[in-house]
């Protein structure tokens, strides 16, 4: 113990002597080290961190499949009746629960305003084993219609609303104009990622329609998986169960399928692989980091050889030596990592500020991130690990001198430190080009991604969801209503034209249904054609800018009085009519227990309604007026910056109707720029391309230095050479002929490795390849050019050297 406390502070002595190079070193660690802390944080909070649920590795999220040939809907929720057969006639559950997300108008006495709230069944909550914090959850038969009307708080709105009174469980608050009592108060801990950053929850109590129709797919299912039973068979169950359903009752369940997935994975969706390809990337960064700083210790070693040798002739045997040198690299490997643990703090804070606000509702698990523990014992290790990485190989090269030549006055280093040091520069090169690689094929995955067409001009465009109250649950006032408020819109200042559909464009699949042509044999409800369904105002596709291909748009005649009419899209057609002219053909739906038939009057191009990362899905549009709803979306067409319309629009429709909840006020290409299928793109795109170019800094300066190396060990050779009359031209060549092999193997063996680790980002992609030659060959041609930058400065030093002066040299 005493021998290693002199080692440290000898170490710490020798570094103080050379405080530039004891700065560059510390600084070059911390930035590597804090990186990987930062990302390893979020790692852990979403990936290693126990979900705040009873035993969560039980839990599952279940999904219906559609096996049919063509159909993109390959992945559902259930219906109703589906949940209820599941719960009672499974062998691997211990329970089945459903949910639904979605807001709920709250009125108060400042008016109303839209609350995040889920619904779910009764058993939802014991389910996941969660308890109330005060008060209690959902009792048995509580989501039944004829039950007294309950709702629980989330802690957060519990403590905004009510101040953490205990009093509040009795109160009462007034939802979509009920009164609704609150028994309970959820947990801190509680956050359920698929139902967002839901304030109110309140018991699911579907519809006569949903209650009965097994072909409205509408409800989340959640399940817990019996103890005892692995993942692999409560999957061969529930395949069991999915078969003998098809064989019971083939008209709702030929070619349907039911999958499990773990709840965790779930949760995450991509952004698990996402986390760890950056603890990846960022990982790389480390590793150079220690290439450059294993240089920087070969380099200062050369200056110590005498110091070595004297050590050596006092009796100092090579273990001790490299004991020594070993420490002073942990010496500085821990200062790093102490710099480094406060920067990934403040790094934290950076990676979560950066998402946007939409997804970070989704995203609960990023809201408890903290420096725990764990991040710690990372940390350390991390730190550890890094001064050996960096530390050991300088350290048995330094302890190995010959006594006699280095005890000679300017003695030259040999050439086993210099083999050493190009090696060293190789694998930074090499390491660069997977991590610019990778940026590069990230950085052109999303430009293609927002260059995407979406089927409509989203240039001066305002979205924005609405509400309507109870009220205008009734068609005659709903329609009157509609009307006026389109209107009273269109009469702003720098408004265009302004237009209501069911589900905004590009956020979601909204509601689907399945349809027959009318003529065709009523088989399987599932051996029809599937579709997104929109209820759109009359002149939506104008606004939208949604080319007419075929017949008309719909319009303000299409009412109830009407004959019932629809407009079908491109992708619809070439899927169903096989070049047939489908306007005036009917199709019948078979969520329709009427079975009535919708005449189709247009066709329009494809608008992407789901997500720009999404091919084209079959769509039907109805007219606003021959099938309203409550949940609008509202898009406003400008002539001003959108954005600047949103208080304007505001004032007008409080003023309009004060029970009208609006929210999610956004302009289109905001609403593109947040979204989730942008987001999942941009974000790793963003943070690998600062890991690339940090990466190419250190390797520049890697090949530099290397360079630099060699021209002082090489003056007594240049001098010769121009002695004997070789040109500064040729000087030049030479030098940097040295520096382009070097460059040339760490791009070749760096061109491997990404070939190999690229794959592993291609499920991010979109619209190129893993192994896109033109991003290699881009990027092959970019660091080439850097490093040749990088050895023009040396070899330019060298050109000027004075052959007199070189001779000299020793």
């Amino acid at each position: 113990m005493e021998s290693l406390i002199k080692d440290l502070r000898y170490g710490v002595r020798m570094l103080r002597r050379r405080p530039g190079f004891t700065i560059v070193t510390v600084l070059t660690l911390a930035l590597g080290i804090g990186g990987n802390t930062a990302i390893f944080t979020v790692v852990n909070a979403s990936l290693l961190r126990p979900f705040p649920f009873k035993d969560p590795d039980r839990l599952v999220h279940v999904w219906e499949t559609n096996k049919q040939e063509h159909n993109q809907f390959n992945k559902r929720e259930a219906s109703y009746p589906d949940y209820l057969d599941w719960k009672e006639y499974n062998d691997v559950f211990e329970d089945v629960a459903g949910y639904q997300g979605g807001s709920v108008m709250l009125s108060g006495r400042e008016g109303a305003e839209r609350v995040p709230s889920a619904r779910v069944t009764a058993n939802f909550f014991s389910t996941l084993g969660v308890e109330a914090t005060l008060g209690r959850t959902f009792r048995p038969g509580e989501d039944r219609a004829e039950s007294e009307a309950v709702v629980m708080l989330s802690h957060s709105y519990w403590q905004r609303h009510f101040g953490a009174s205990p009093d509040a469980t009795g109160q009462t608050l007034s939802i979509n104009g009920n009164s609704f009592q609150i028994v309970g108060v959820l947990p801190p801990s509680f956050k359920f990622a698929k139902a967002g950053d839901a304030e109110l929850w309140l018991p699911l109590r579907p519809s006569r329609g949903q209650l009965e129709r097994r072909f409205m797919h509408w409800l989340n299912v959640i399940a817990r998986i019996k103890p005892g039973t692995s993942f692999e068979q409560a999957q061969t169950g529930m395949d069991a169960l999915a078969r003998r359903y098809e064989e019971r009752d083939p008209q709702y369940h030929t070619g349907i399928g039911l999958r499990i997935v773990p709840l965790r994975d779930e949760f995450l969706g991509p952004v698990g692989p996402v986390l760890l390809v950056l603890l990846g990337a960022v990982g790389f960064v480390l590793l150079i980091a220690c290439s450059n700083v294993a240089s920087l210790l070969l380099a200062r070693s050369a200056s110590r050889r005498k110091e070595v040798a004297i050590r050596q002739a006092m009796g100092a045997t090579r273990l001790r030596l490299v004991r020594q040198l070993l420490t002073e690299s942990l010496v500085l490997s821990l200062a790093g990592g102490a710099i480094g643990l406060l920067w990934a703090g403040w790094g934290v804070d950076l990676l979560i500020a950066a998402i946007p606000g939409s997804m970070i509702a989704y995203m609960p698990y990023l809201q408890q991130t903290a420096i725990d523990g764990q991040v710690l014992a990372f940390t350390a290790g991390v730190t550890l690990l890094t001064g050996l990485i960096f530390g050991i190989a300088p350290a048995i090269q330094a302890s190995g001198v010959e006594l006699q030549d280095a005890l000679k006055e300017g003695g030259r280093a040999g050439t086993s430190r210099h083999r050493l040091r190009s090696l060293l520069v190789v694998s930074e090169i090499a390491l660069a080009m997977v991590l610019l690689v990778g940026a590069g094929l990230m950085m052109q995955s999303l430009l293609r991604l927002l260059g995407t067409d979406p089927g409509f001009d989203t240039r001066n465009l305002l979205a924005a969801e609405l509400v309507l109250p109870a009220k205008y649950a009734d068609e005659s006032k709903a329609i009157p209503f509609h009307r006026q408020m389109i209107s009273r819109i269109e009469s702003l200042p720098g408004v265009r034209g302004a237009a209501t559909v069911s589900v905004l464009p590009l956020s979601g699949g909204g509601d689907t249904g399945t349809f027959r042509v009318e003529g065709q044999p009523e088989t399987g409800i599932n051996e029809g054609t599937e579709a997104n369904l929109r209820t759109v105002s009359a002149n939506y596709f104008d606004l939208m800018g949604i080319p007419l291909i075929r017949g008309r748009y719909l319009s303000e005649q299409d009412d109830m009085s009407s004959r019932n009419v629809v407009v079908v899209n491109k992708t619809l057609v070439n899927l169903v009519f096989d070049g047939q002219d489908p306007i005036g053909k009917r199709i019948i739906f078979g969520f329709d227990s009427r079975r009535i038939p919708w005449e189709i009057v247009g066709v329009v191009g494809d608008e992407n309604v789901v997500g720009l990362d999404t091919a084209a899905t079959p769509v039907v549009y109805f007219s606003y007026v021959q099938d309203g709803g409550m949940y609008l979306g509202l898009v406003v067409r400008t002539d001003i910056e959108p954005e600047s319309l949103i208080a304007s629009l505001r004032r007008e429709m409080r003023a309009m109707e004060p029970d009208l909840a609006v929210f999610g006020e956004t302009s289109m290409e905001q609403l593109i720029a947040s979204s989730p299928y942008t987001f999942i793109r941009r974000y790793p795109a963003m943070l690998i391309a600062a890991f690339a170019l940090f990466s190419l800094a250190l390797a520049s300066l890697g090949i530099h230095g290397v360079i630099s190396y060699s021209v002082e060990q090489r003056t007594r050779e240049i001098g010769i050479r121009m002695a004997l009359g070789a040109g500064r031209g040729d000087i030049l060549r030479l030098v940097i002929g040295q520096g382009i092999a070097l460059t040339a193997a760490g791009i070749g063996i760096g061109l491997i490795a990404a070939f190999a680790l690229t794959r592993l980002m291609a499920s991010f992609l979109f619209g190129v390849s893993a192994t896109d030659p033109a991003t290699f060959i881009a990027v092959a041609f970019v660091l080439g050019a850097v490093a040749l930058t990088a050895c023009y400065i040396p070899a330019r030093r060298a050109t000027k050297v004075d052959p007199l002066v070189a001779l000299r040299y020793e």
